[in-house]
């Protein structure tokens, strides 16, 4: 009997930033416990450009003996076992170029799984599906919403239901094709041991904990309950999370929901968010590590993020500049009065690859194209529309 490894799965970061989508700019690092159970299941995990790559010793009989294990895990991995990653940032401009609200000093992350089940076509995601839209909702600037066909639309105004603007409106809405983003929608409060809930002011508080019910995979089975009782009103309480292993919590208090990640060691690291892996799904499941026969389903689980959109901004040296355009006429400018300075009408994606299409009109040397694109490393802010956009500025020699 052989023995080699295989790979179990994998998880691959895309940005739509980069021509290609392979995005190396963060870091995906197995948990403590996770190095623990790989370590005791003889599996490995690796980095290769912009995947992780979680590998299993398989039994390989090569001499026909023991056909009915071949490829099977030398070491069984148990149903209830989850395999948790943290998602660092390892270059600061992802931030800039990506569509992303992230504040290191908050504790809002981000929490993909496989249990979230969102797909398209043959490709797996870990983050929740980005929902329909729906002109009751109100949209920020940078939001997603998704039409019937699979296409997601970045907002590049906001709306509301008072001010009503379907996808179709290409001057509140920027068409980013069929695929899934991770979103807001997967942000998750993180807490230590000792979490704050905020509540209703009362003297009385019922807290009851709850935890993933595997049967199901809603959380809803109770794990901790609990009475507080306080002489005068409060609106924050306490809650000790102390007995519990790190992992995913609906917390109760008197009715009032909140979902929160336990994780005493993520609490003080800069990480972005937390995968967690679960084994316990049925083989069917297209999700499910291993097929009916045991055997690792080798799945690529995918983590896309959307390129961010930006007013570009060009300031010129003197006053010879007559207009900035784009002669592809896909983008237009416009000029602040009084100033050297020429504003885009609306956001830019960025993107690794220039538009080579933008020109600087001059009237000493005439039309100059192509002209440098203002890069992702000078992010500040506009109002423009009467909204606040990123921004990103080009100082130009004319």
């Amino acid at each position: 009997m052989n023995l080699n490894y295989e790979i179990l799965f994998m998880i691959e970061v895309l940005d739509d930033y980069f021509a290609n989508l392979q995005c190396t700019d963060l870091d995906i690092t197995p948990t403590a416990d996770t190095v623990a159970l790989l370590k005791g299941q003889q599996m490995l995990y690796k980095t290769v450009g912009n995947k992780g790559v979680v590998l299993t010793k398989i039994v390989n009989a090569a001499d026909g003996s023991d056909k009915n294990d071949t490829g099977k895990p030398y070491i069984d991995l148990a149903p209830n076992a989850i395999l948790r990653f943290y998602v660092a940032i390892n270059n600061p401009d992802f931030v800039n170029y990506t569509n992303l609200n992230y504040r290191p000093s908050t504790s809002d992350k981000y929490y993909f799984t496989n249990l979230n089940q969102t797909s398209l076509n043959t490709a797996l995601f870990l983050n929740n599906k980005i929902g329909p839209y729906n002109n009751n909702n109100t949209y920020a600037i940078g939001d997603f919403a998704a039409d019937g066909s699979n296409n997601i639309f970045e907002a590049i105004r906001g709306s509301s239901s008072a001010n009503k603007h379907a996808l179709a409106d290409t001057a509140y809405w920027l068409n980013k094709g069929q695929a899934q983003f991770v979103s807001k929608g997967d942000s998750i409060s993180l807490t230590g041991s000792s979490y704050i809930a905020a509540t209703a002011a009362a003297t009385t508080f019922t807290i009851t904990v709850f935890g993933l019910n595997t049967a199901t995979n809603v959380y809803d089975n109770q794990l901790l309950s609990s009475t507080q009782q306080y002489a005068t009103a409060q609106t924050s309480i306490p809650v000790d999370l102390s007995v519990l292993p790190p992992a995913k919590y609906r917390i109760s208090v008197n009715g009032a929901d909140a979902v929160v990640y336990l994780d005493d060691t993520a609490i003080n690291q800069n990480i972005l968010g937390i995968i967690e892996i679960f084994n316990h799904l049925p083989a069917a499941n297209n999700f499910a590590l291993f097929d009916a026969a045991g055997l690792p389903k080798q799945s690529t689980f995918t983590l896309r993020f959307a390129n961010r959109s930006a007013i570009w901004k060009y300031i010129t040296r003197t006053s010879n500049v007559t207009a900035i355009t784009d002669t592809s006429s896909a983008y237009s400018f416009s000029t602040v009065a009084a100033s050297k300075t020429f504003i885009s009408n609306k956001p830019i994606p960025f993107k690794d690859q220039p538009i080579t299409t933008i020109a600087v009109h001059t009237a000493a040397l005439g039309n100059v194209t192509p002209i440098a694109n203002p890069g992702t490393n000078r992010l500040s802010n506009i109002i423009q529309n009467g909204e606040l956009y990123p921004c990103t500025e080009k100082h130009l020699n004319f």
